[in-house]
């Protein structure tokens, strides 16, 4: 019943996500589509949010904290901030774009969707499990509100290119990932932001691939000693089936089952020493 309940979770996440990053940029701001795409979205939102409770009770009962569970859920109390409250937030700034924050933040559900794949959980354990989605979390709230700050320094500036949110954030994408550099800032604060994109972008892309490395090492290192100790157990078998058939042996085998021995006590004990 639970993997049923988070299947409809997870496609009206889906539902929700592709509705509003599709579909509501084309709605005017007051109509009663645009209604009709808020009700949906505070549904999906309560669905969302009942099945967040659900799996942090059950946590609980596993004897888990509450404390431990937001902690390593947290990104999705930020997916499920309603489309609604942003539109609402439009109504006292001057930053007409500033729904495109919510929209953002909703896509994080995706990774709710994400999470009910068994191929996809197994390779994210292999590339670094629990902290390397922390790494790509945290790169994507750094794109959100760098970009969000990035817009409200510049749009209002005459000379400045950025005119949208989606320029702003195209422009952060380039900076962040350090691949190329957008227009230059026409204002002080947007240089400031603009600086602050750079160290952050630098920053996670070095500590994402010092954890990807790292992972890989200890992957590779894992490997190698499964398939020595694999070795190991297949030699200690021909051994034992040379012994058990001792009398038989010519003098020939028998040093060459003397020399499988040695070789087989040192293979061990260079293992046994490289692993203290």
């Amino acid at each position: 019943m639970a993997k049923v309940y988070d299947v409809v979770v997870a496609l009206l996440t889906l539902a929700d996500i592709i509705v509003i990053v599709v579909m509501y940029p084309l709605l005017p701001p007051i109509a009663a589509e645009t209604l009709v795409v808020y009700i949906f979205d505070t549904l999906v939102v309560a669905v969302m949010a009942l099945g967040f409770y659900t799996r942090m009770r059950k946590s609980q009962q596993e004897k888990n904290s509450s404390r431990m569970f937001i902690l390593s859920n947290w990104y999705e109390i930020i997916a499920m901030i309603p489309i609604v409250v942003f539109a609402a937030a439009r109504s006292f700034t001057t930053h007409d774009d500033i729904i495109v924050v919510g929209i953002m933040f909703r896509v994080l559900g995706v990774l709710y969707v994400l999470r009910l794949f068994h191929f996809i959980r197994d390779n994210l354990r292999i590339f670094g499990g629990n902290r390397t989605l922390q790494v790509f979390i945290n790169f994507f709230l750094a794109l959100t509100i760098t970009t969000f700050l990035f817009y409200a320094a510049e749009h209002s500036d005459r000379n400045s290119q950025i005119k949208t949110m989606g320029d702003a954030l195209w422009w952060t994408i380039q900076t962040m990932s350090t691949a190329t550099y957008g227009p230059m800032p026409a204002t002080y604060a947007g240089r400031i932001v603009g600086s602050v994109t750079m160290i952050i972008g630098v920053g996670i892309t070095g500590v994402f691939i010092s954890t990807l490395a790292s992972r890989l090492t200890k992957l590779r290192t894992r490997q190698k000693l499964s398939s020595n100790h694999q070795l190991s157990y297949e030699m200690k078998q021909t051994i034992k089936s040379k012994i058990d058939g001792l009398e038989d042996l010519s003098e020939t085998d028998v040093q060459l089952l003397l020399s499988m021995i040695k070789s087989l006590h040192n293979s061990l004990q260079k293992s046994k020493k490289s692993n203290l």
